[in-house]
């Protein structure tokens, strides 16, 4: 362990898509619905449910955090001038943190005033490569991956914990093959990380003191899939972004894919819960730099 101080384009679905089957995989007869709830983004990610009852974003290459306006669209909540990535609420609802792609740190920010401080950006000497996404367990110790899209051998890639009760960042996991998505499970057992590169999913056992155990690969996912962002509801059914082909995978606790839903052509890159509510899922992506093709899904399960 190594321990340091510190923290509407083509191919897109139609606006209201018409209820579709849970596709391939699917082993319940129901019907899913996919409904496009804003749009006219550089690279929408890390979205999380703000305690006042609203979904906000980050909109990377266009260095805002966004929300959702009740009739649909979206205005800037945080503009700062810091390209966030993924996010993720503390426990207690006080912190929101964000992993801050352009200055390769993490950031702390209060979901009131929406003021920030920067809780790290490095750990002792080494620097990170790309602070990607963040999850965080109940006993407040906050992970985040760092990947590194042109790997060479020197570079260090895989997943840092930060404690809040004493600053200190500590590498929890060397992960290859570009970590990504990660999320707790509701039991507080098991730490999921996904790897674009690998197109798999990781599980780490995780003890009540943040540490991992030596990790696996739990489920390797359809070829190109690139995983991105994910979350996972109190059943422990996890919720996959697959970049590569623009779908969301559902998975059981078992590793069993529940649903493959079509979203967007490619780039989806995150999901989140709207609050407790675990039948309405949003779903960022489609976004690319340089362009406003972004957008944001609401994905209605019966």
């Amino acid at each position: 362990m190594i321990f340091c101080r510190l923290w509407c384009i083509a191919g897109l679905l139609a606006c209201v898509a018409p209820a579709i089957a849970a596709s391939e995989g699917d082993s319940m007869s129901s019907t899913i619905t996919v409904e496009k709830i804003a749009e006219g983004f550089v690279f929408p990610e890390g979205p999380v449910w703000h305690p006042e009852g609203y979904l906000i974003f980050s909109d990377v290459h266009g260095a805002t955090i966004e929300k959702i306006k009740p009739e649909g669209g979206s205005e800037t909540w945080f503009s700062k001038g810091k390209k966030t990535n993924g996010t993720i609420m503390s426990p207690d609802g006080k912190h929101i943190y964000a992993c801050c792609y352009s200055e390769r740190e993490l950031l702390e920010i209060d979901p009131k005033t929406r003021e920030f401080r920067v809780l790290t950006n490095k750990c002792g000497d080494m620097l990170f490569n790309n602070v990607n996404d963040v999850a965080v367990d109940k006993a407040g110790h906050v992970f985040f991956t760092d990947p590194n899209w042109a790997p060479k051998p020197e570079h260090v890639q895989g997943i840092y914990r930060y404690s809040p009760k004493d600053g200190q960042t500590t590498l929890a996991a060397a992960v290859d093959k570009q970590p990504n998505g990660l999320v707790v499970s509701p039991d507080q057992q098991w730490l999921y990380v996904d790897r674009s590169g690998g197109h798999d999913i990781w599980r780490f056992r995780l003890s009540p003191n943040g540490e991992l155990s030596e990790g696996q690969q739990w489920v390797k996912l359809e070829p190109k899939a690139e995983p991105d962002g994910m979350t996972i509801d109190s059943k422990g059914n996890l919720y996959v972004a697959q970049a590569g082909n623009g779908k969301l995978c559902v998975l059981s606790p078992e590793g069993k894919v529940l649903h493959l839903i079509p979203i967007v052509d490619r780039m989806a890159t995150n999901c989140e819960f709207e609050g407790g509510n675990e039948k309405i899922l949003y779903v960022t992506g489609g976004g690319k730099q340089g362009t406003r093709q972004g957008a944001v899904w609401k994905v209605r399960f019966p």
